[in-house]
Parts: C-alpha cells; structure tokens; sequence
C-alpha cells in the first residue's frame, strides 16, 4: 500500500468516526418502538426559557416579570432541571414541544435550551421533539438584562433553528416541508408525529415585533397528504402538533390565537385520517371537540400556573390515545438537589400565590381607577379583585368543573353581579360561565384508514 493510499484511508475513516460522534441522529440511526407496542408521550407548551446569562436579575429584569404574565422566569434552568426528573420517573418513549421554547427568541436561550435537552436526552433516553412557536424566530424583541437596561440581544433565523434543534426532530424526520419548520417523525412504526409550524416570521423586523397569529401555506398543507399517504402505506397512525390553535377555545381569544385558516387546515387533517391535535399557544388548559370529531387539546404553558404538561399513553392493541395532565414536580427536584430556596420548596404554593395576587392586583387597579366603584370600600374592591384572580386562575389550570362553584357563592361575586357595567366586570363573569367540563383529560380511538 501507498502513503497515498494510506492516507486516503485513514482520512475516511476519521471521518466516519467524526460522523458517528457528531450526536446528529440520521434516519439509519434512529431505532423505532416496534409495532404492536403501547407508547407514552409527554407534551408540553409554552417553556419560555430565559438563559441565565441574558440576565443579572437586577431591575430591568424585575420590571419585566412584574409586567408579565406570570411566567416563572426567574427559575427557568429550575423547572427545565424539574422536567428531567420528572421526564426520568415518567420514563415516556418521546417528549413533544409545541412551540414558544424561548422567552422571545435569542439565540443564547435556544443554545442553551438545546444543551439542556440534549442531557435529558442522554440521561433518559427519552426523545425530544420540538417545533418553533411565534416568540422562537427572529424575533425583534430578543433581549437580555442588564441593570436599569434592556438591551437587544441575537436571535434566529429559521435556517439557525432547524440547525439548534437538529438533534430534536429535524435531523431524523421522515419528511420535512419546503416551506416551512414542519416535519413528520415516527418515535414508533405504529405512532407518528406531524410536527407543523403555525407561525409567521417573515414580516417580524418590519412589523417590529412577533407576529402573533398563525397559518399554514396552502403548500404545507398539500405537503401534509404527502405526509399521509406515507403513513398510511406503512399501516401507521399520526398525531398533530402546532402551535396556534386549531379550534376555539375562548370567545375572547380567537383572533390571534386560533388558526387563521383554521377550517382548511382541519379539513387537510380530517382527509388524512389525523384526529388529535396538540397546540399552545393560549397558555391555558382546554380541551375542545369538532363536530367533524377531531379533538384539538390546548396544553397550558410549563413556564406559567399550573405549570403542568400532558401524559399521553397510545394503546395498540385498542388503538386509543388516554390523555391527563400532571404538575411538574419543582418541590420533589428541590429537595433532591438539596435547594435552600423557600420558593421552590413550596413551589406549588408561591407560584399559585403569585399568579393570583398578579391577576387580582391588577383588577384592583382597574377597579380603583374607575369613578363608577367610587361607593365601594377598600374592602369590597379587594374581594372583588381576589375574585377575578381566583377565576383567572380557574382558567388557567382548566379545572372549571371542580373549582368555580365556590369562587360563585362567594360574597365577592355577590358585588361582581351587582356591579356597574365595565370591561371588567364582563372578563369576570365570561370566566365564572366557563363550562364545567374536564380539560385534564379524555379518551379517543384512531379511525380506521
């Protein structure tokens, strides 16, 4: 052999020993629960994650929480290293992420959101499987904190993303779509994951801010019959994921929230035999069911009260999906890594608490600067305000059936009913006739092809 030849050799076999520790998954590496095997997924929303070092915590960054609406910012690295233990006693086949994995899209977050599943991934061996929200992708309003200043920070561009997150999806994806950050995965030959991205991005630096509502292309939606018709040549079911909304689930927050051309993409959905959808988005817990008989399951956001996710256990023998929610268990983490911190100790009680006293402090502001409650005493405004934060709260966690008759009977809703007429006033007695329904869980069975 020839120095040449040798060295020939020995490039090549450097680089398949590169290739092979790269930690990118190719579609020959990716091993898939066989058929014929149950599958549990676990599904959140909405993380919002924050890196540390966009931070000093100082009183840019107070202001900005306390303006907010109640995302537990300050404990990201904390409720991500939460998720990992739970993610570890749960042991789920994969882990769904519905968008808006970011505060408001800097790179650092994403880098540094990346590195943290990538270690729940190794330690776990559970799957990771995300899909941007509108916050994720160059957003003009990235920023990090510093002082009395917040200072524009990087963000991504899709290119950047599909990148960041190749490890989680994009990179073992039966089939990825042209036009936009959708993919189709397969965590299991019975079991697939069509994975859409909702969001609009394209117009954020001339609009100056993240696009709020979403649709897809009429492009990605002829991509997903391409994406069923795979699926139902290899005898497999698929479950949607996106962002915004694919049905209605406040009469106040439709627009913006739910799908712009929501009633073609349900169609395209229905045509393909796909009857379950995961979104966010809204950040509050509902669960809502078409005439046409698809169920479209709003997660409420990890990073805001209840801070809960999905549990999604798919049978293959009966063919179903029986979906709960449970709370992330920040309390069990603190205590196992030996925390001091009063906060995440009693995590369940100190969020509960915050996200309430923010939501009634602000209905008590609005109520006190209004001359047509100057009659009530201090003490009627602040039941009152407690009222409205009681049933935002209700809201939130999706627990209408089991938690709003006591907040009705109240002497503070008495004063609600009696009231004069104010935006307000309607926002509360809109949330006290929420329909008593479980939002935290459901059953449904595939169709057949």
């Amino acid at each position: 052999m020839s120095v040449r030849q040798f060295n020939i050799i020995l490039l090549f076999s450097l680089l398949l020993l590169l290739s092979s520790c790269s930690g990118q998954k190719t579609e020959q590496q990716v091993l898939r629960i066989q058929s014929g095997q149950n599958l549990r997924l676990l599904t959140t929303t909405d993380i919002h994650y924050l890196s540390p070092r966009l931070t000093d915590n100082g009183p840019a960054f107070r202001r900005f929480l306390a303006a907010g609406d109640g995302k537990q910012l300050n404990y990201s690295d904390e409720m991500l290293d939460a998720l990992d233990l739970d993610i570890g006693i749960r042991r789920p086949a994969a882990v769904i992420i519905s968008g808006d994995l970011t505060n408001n899209g800097e790179k650092a977050s994403h880098q540094d959101l990346a590195g943290h599943l990538r270690d729940i991934e190794q330690r776990t061996g559970t799957r990771i499987y995300v899909i941007p929200g509108n916050h994720d992708v160059m957003n003009p309003w990235a920023r990090r904190f510093e002082g009395e200043r917040q200072i524009p920070a990087d963000s991504v561009t899709p290119k950047n993303f599909r990148s960041i997150y190749s490890e989680f999806g994009y990179g073992e994806a039966l089939l990825r779509d042209n036009d936009s950050l959708s993919y189709l995965a397969a965590p299991s030959e019975d079991l697939w994951l069509l994975m859409l991205d909702t969001s609009q991005y394209s117009r954020n630096k001339k609009l100056g801010h993240p696009q709020l509502d979403g649709q897809l292309t009429d492009s990605t939606l002829r991509w997903i019959d391409r994406c069923s018709e795979l699926a139902a040549g290899k005898g497999a079911q698929i479950v949607a994921v996106m962002h915004h909304s694919l049905l209605d689930h406040s009469d106040s927050l439709r627009e913006g929230f739910t799908l712009n051309n929501n009633k073609q993409a349900a169609a395209a959905l229905l045509r393909s035999g796909i009857t379950t959808v995961f979104s966010g988005h809204i950040h509050f817990q509902d669960i809502r069911k078409s005439e046409a008989g698809i169920y479209d399951v709003a997660n409420s956001a990890l990073s805001v009260y209840p801070h809960q996710y999905g549990i999604l256990d798919y049978s293959s023998a009966a063919r179903t999906i029986n979906y709960n929610t449970a709370k992330l268990n920040v309390e069990l983490w603190a205590k196992s890594a030996g925390s001091t911190d009063p906060n995440l100790l009693n995590f369940n009680a100190y969020s509960e608490e915050a996200f309430r006293k923010l939501s009634a402090d602000r209905s008590y502001a609005r109520l006190i600067s209004d001359s047509s409650y100057d009659g009530y005493t201090q003490e009627q405004l602040e039941s009152m305000a407690d009222v409205a934060g009681r049933l935002n709260e209700i809201y939130f966690a999706g627990t209408a059936a089991k938690d709003i008759a006591a907040v009705t009977s109240s002497e503070g809703f008495r004063l609600w009913r009696a009231a004069p007429n104010s935006g307000l006033k309607s926002y509360v007695l809109r949330m006290s006739e929420l329909e008593r329904k479980d939002n935290n869980h459901f059953v449904t069975k595939f169709p057949q092809w």
